[in-house]
């Protein structure tokens, strides 16, 4: 609930142009709590929890203007991995793991781990990965496109800070239509697309900023 107020308040202020996401600590997130029996008491109204209070923390990341960099510091855990991965972009330190742990507690993905790791990696790899809850590290997931870049420890947010700055030194309304045709990209045909492109295009013309840049730009 916390965190999604947060995010709701980032993507509200005009002088926040960029979200970090990390974690305290040793680890990113170790998603559920699953000690105290808190799951096997709540059984009955998991799905409604789930959709009241997990989902929309992601559907947040996904839809707001601003762009969201998760710094994954350590372990990634369940559906701590589907948090990093709803970010727009993944740093990972060394020392990072992702572990689809759902099948080792006789449980299936959510916070939409299944959508986006299948966009991502492919169903075979998704399939793999998530049905012998294997751990990855840093390395593979890079590999794999589940993270930009790979980090020194001492380093992550250090470099986190400096690309969050590059980003947050281009246009505020060009990032923003950036992140939503690339969202949109992930379910439109080729020709939905191409439409978009030009929509998105024709509305940033229009605009004085991007006058004046391709103004200095052509200048150069």
């Amino acid at each position: 609930v916390e965190l999604l107020e947060k995010l709701k308040e980032a993507d509200a202020d005009d002088d926040i142009l960029v979200v970090i996401l990390t974690g305290i600590g040793r680890g990113f997130c170790s998603g559920v709590d699953l000690s105290g029996g808190l799951l096997q008491e709540n059984a009955d109204t998991l799905s409604d929890w789930i959709r009241e209070f997990g989902n929309p923390v992601v559907e947040c990341i996904q839809s707001m203007s601003k762009v969201v960099i998760a710094a994954v510091n350590g372990v990634a855990a369940g559906a701590g991995v589907s948090l990093a991965l709803a970010c727009d972009i993944v740093l990972s330190a060394e020392s990072a793991r992702y572990f689809l742990s759902f099948a080792k507690v006789g449980m299936a993905m959510d916070m939409g781990a299944s959508w986006i790791l299948s966009r991502r990696i492919g169903s075979m790899r998704t399939a793999a990965l998530t049905m012998s809850a294997e751990c990855i590290d840093a390395e593979r997931a890079l590999q794999w496109g589940l993270s930009y870049e790979v980090v020194d420890d001492a380093e992550l947010m250090l470099r986190t800070c400096e690309f969050a700055s590059r980003i947050a030194s281009q246009p505020l309304l060009t990032l923003g239509a950036l992140k939503s045709q690339i969202n949109y990209a992930n379910t439109a045909t080729l020709s939905e697309a191409l439409d978009y492109e030009a929509q998105m295009q024709g509305m940033l013309m229009r605009t004085a900023q991007t006058q004046q840049l391709i103004k200095e730009f052509s200048e150069r």
